[in-house]
């Protein structure tokens, strides 16, 4: 995916850098008088997002590095909540986020799902 679709990001796709693609999410959002924050109820937010783009036909191709900040914002949400951290995963974006129960999620690969597919945030942050 990541490879495939040429991602133009700010950082380096590392484990270290899935909070900060968070916060430019939330920063941008807050730019245009959204209060997005790191709980479940950001995810209903971003499912109404992904749901108006699939209905106006927008693909993944068209918004890659959006969807990466929505996934990272999806796994910072499921983070706070679980206490999982972001690790080296060979994931097509190569991090996820390691439960401490030893379970590893794909939260960006998710958020290109729901894109793709219509597969909710709030589905995934009841893992």
């Amino acid at each position: 995916m990541a490879d495939e679709l040429q991602l133009a990001v700010a950082y380096e796709l590392l484990p270290e850098n899935a909070p900060r693609f968070a916060d430019d999410i939330l920063a941008q959002a807050a730019q245009q008088g959204i209060l997005l924050d790191r709980t479940a109820g950001t995810l209903d937010y971003l499912d109404s997002v992904i749901t108006s783009l699939r209905a106006g036909g927008v693909t993944v191709e068209q918004v890659p590095e959006v969807l990466l900040g929505f996934g990272c914002v999806l796994g910072e949400v499921v983070a706070a909540s679980t206490g999982g951290r972001w690790v080296r995963a060979g994931f097509a974006v190569p991090f996820g986020l390691r439960l401490p129960d030893g379970r590893l999620l794909d939260p960006v690969g998710h958020a290109f799902a729901a894109l793709a597919t219509g597969a909710t945030f709030a589905s995934f942050a009841t893992v």
